[in-house]
């Protein structure tokens, strides 16, 4: 289940107040899923997963940079990290054995990961068999839909190294993956919703239980151009935010 949806600035305070409050009166185990590159997660996670080998370097120059006093409170030993490519389902094993173990980590953390990798679906089916409720954050479709956000010499949309645009459909509550086609970029109505105010450049929500997902048609760009030209009207729609 999908709730506590919000477009805005992407601030985690509130997030990171949460996790906060549910440590000090239990045993409130966090994981995030790729979160050594910004790494504003690591003083309050007890487990990381992400591609990079080089972690302790890693992890000891994120920890460097922590110096806010709710981050001196939450100060302990670093994450459990497991070393995964998270698009390849061998690379899950020794987490989903480490889960069977010790039983799912209460609260899972992915922010602007699922937006550069080809399989997003996968990874939320994997996500929901760690963790038992947690937190998806990806750049809303207003600030993907702007041009020059990525580099002020190219007019195309977003950002080059993404994928997909992710909205949320408010009618059902699930999480729908447009993918990232040229047409986008030579389409001239979605300057309509594109939007460079950073009060509106991230999509974040919280789940609990499974996190309902679905592929742009199936993930099927047919059966013909004008049926595909359709689709990406619900870019255009309140209904998808």
């Amino acid at each position: 289940m999908i709730y506590n949806i919000q477009v805005n600035n992407g601030n985690r305070s509130s997030l990171i107040n949460y996790i906060n409050k549910k440590k000090i009166y239990d045993k409130f185990t966090v994981i995030d899923i790729g979160g050594t590159m910004n790494g504003w997660s690591i003083p309050y996670i007890d487990a990381l997963v992400d591609f990079n080998e080089q972690k302790e370097d890693s992890m000891e120059k994120l920890e460097e940079g922590v110096n806010s006093e709710n981050n001196k409170e939450t100060k302990k030993n670093k994450p459990l990290f497991f070393n995964c490519d998270i698009t390849h389902p061998d690379s899950w094993i020794p987490i989903l054995e480490y889960v069977e173990q010790n039983g799912k980590f209460d609260f899972c953390i992915c922010t602007h990961t699922l937006e550069d990798i080809m399989n997003p679906g996968f990874v939320c089916e994997q996500i929901c068999k760690i963790a038992k409720e947690g937190y998806l954050a990806f750049p809303s479709k207003y600030r993907e839909l702007c041009r020059n956000v990525d580099n002020q010499m190219h007019n195309y949309r977003g950002y080059i190294h993404h994928r997909w645009i992710f909205t949320v459909r408010d009618n059902d509550k699930k999480l729908v993956a447009f993918p990232k086609i040229n047409y986008l970029d030579s389409e001239p109505r979605f300057d309509q919703i594109a939007n460079p105010d950073n009060e509106c450049c991230d999509l974040n929500f919280f789940w609990k239980d499974n996190i309902e997902f679905e592929y742009l048609n199936n993930n099927f760009l047919g059966p013909n151009v004008g049926a595909v030209l359709k689709y990406y009207d619900k870019l255009l729609e309140s209904g998808y935010m």
